[in-house]
């Protein structure tokens, strides 16, 4: 039976139609945000000289590599949509994968609004807005987005890939035209390396892998990827290496303009690099590259991000609707559903910045105890025959100390930040212990 057939399809299960280009594409999208428009400055105050900077964001695509050579060894063994929720389910039972999963209600909704807001910021200094309908706006562009995923998979994947392709071409742009004014004009002055300490490259890489987030979103569509053996690796790899090479080749044309101090001093860097070439119509430029990016990501998001709830649906840990397949559209139409009217609350509600610090410091951990399932499922199962982590398990480990080590900075940073980080994981065991309390026979 072909499965990809209209007519033998079986309606309640996601088919299965993303090839290695389109996979590529869409974790290019999902990754390629606002963040290498932004950071860049956060980067370089921390990192304190032009070659440290360049190690940061070279180190955090090589942690990146590690992450998704582990990503997919994993992905391979379990090619089904929800990525971390299915190897905690599989490595460490229901209780594990369930808070998880209910720590996703809450950070994946935030990484929308949070892109969503950030386009709506970008279109209210194009056309000034009050905060009631920036908001509003905001929550516009998840709702559009969130139809668009539940009327086709297929039209949304299509739709980000192109966006990641406009990314792609509009990061292009900058370096032509970083390239340009840097044979014009005379180098600008670089300052004296300056000094610095473990904590300040630390936080350099938080700001860093912010920037690489999204590289292993196949992972959570991996149910919906045509042969997954050979796709999910090459996806994932492909990506990571296109990436990179953009970020730091981006640096280079940021530093080459505006120099280390000009760089480092300003919040907006994208915006200042243009502007030296092409004078103040660069702000316009500049806000329209980002709100096409911020929209692309979140056209990914609204299909990647609901598949984390599906799982749980299937497992009887949440609602047996949020797994339903539309048997019109072929998609989970109840989870993008509840995905998108979080976001669109979240938005509406104002400030979220907190909301962003958790969902570092609540999920990252739950990617690096995901990941370990490799281990476990080694253990139980053997070295896997469609696709295995080369060098193992130096990948695993390089990874999980990379980011435990970034996520100890964020909290020494914000103590506050994360104990409220640690108790929405907690609340989830505590709920899971409690329902299984509840439905154990009286003695």
């Amino acid at each position: 039976m072909d499965l990809n057939s209209p007519t033998d399809r079986d309606p309640s299960t996601l088919p299965r139609f993303l090839g290695p280009v389109g996979a590529t594409l869409f974790v290019i999208c999902f990754t390629i945000g606002t963040a290498i428009f932004l950071v860049p400055g956060i980067v370089a105050r921390n990192a304190g000289s032009i070659p440290t900077s360049f190690i940061a964001w070279i180190a955090g695509g090589l942690i990146s590599l590690c992450g998704a050579l582990c990503y997919a060894e994993l992905a391979v063994r379990l090619p089904q949509s929800g990525a971390e929720y299915r190897y905690l389910y599989a490595g460490y039972g229901p209780m594990v994968a369930f808070a998880f999963a209910w720590t996703c209600l809450f950070t994946q909704p935030v990484a929308i609004a949070a892109v969503a807001r950030g386009f709506a910021d970008y279109l209210s200094e194009l056309f000034p807005m009050t905060e009631a309908l920036t908001r509003t706006t905001a929550a516009g562009a998840i709702a559009v987005f969130a139809a668009i995923a539940i009327r086709s998979t297929p039209v949304a994947t299509r739709l980000a890939g192109m966006a990641a392709t406009g990314k792609l071409l509009a990061l292009l742009t900058i370096v032509g035209i970083g390239i340009w004014v840097g044979s014009r004009a005379s180098p600008p002055a670089v300052a004296s390396t300056s000094t610095w300490h473990w904590t300040q490259l630390a936080l350099a890489m938080v700001a860093v892998i912010w920037a690489y987030d999204g590289v292993s979103s196949i992972a959570t569509i991996a149910g919906e990827v045509r042969d997954p053996q050979r796709t999910l690796p090459i996806s994932l790899v492909a990506s990571i290496g296109i990436i990179a090479a953009v970020y730091v080749l981006v640096n280079l044309i940021y530093f080459m303009v505006l120099g280390f101090d000009g760089v480092a001093g300003s919040g907006a860097v994208a915006a200042a690099t243009l502007k030296a070439g092409i004078g103040p119509a660069g702000a316009v430029v500049i806000a329209v590259m980002v709100m096409a990016s911020a929209l692309g990501t979140v056209a990914a998001q609204m299909v990647g991000n609901p598949r984390f709830f599906v799982g749980p649906a299937e497992d009887g840990l949440f609602p047996a609707r949020l797994a339903a397949i539309s048997p019109r559209t072929l998609t989970p139409a109840n989870a993008i559903l509840l995905t998108a009217g979080i976001a669109m609350g979240l938005v509406t509600l104002g400030s979220y910045g907190l909301l962003i610090r958790l969902y570092v410091l609540s999920h990252y951990p739950f990617v690096v105890v995901a990941l370990l399932a490799a281990v476990r499922l080694r253990q139980r199962q053997g070295k896997p025959k469609g696709f295995a982590m080369p060098w193992y398990p130096l990948p695993l480990l390089l990874y999980g100390v990379s980011i435990l080590g970034i996520c100890a900075a964020s909290a020494l940073d914000d103590p506050m930040g994360a104990i409220c980080g640690l108790l929405i994981p907690m609340s989830g065991l505590l709920l899971y212990a409690f329902r299984r309390l509840k439905r154990s026979p009286n003695p």
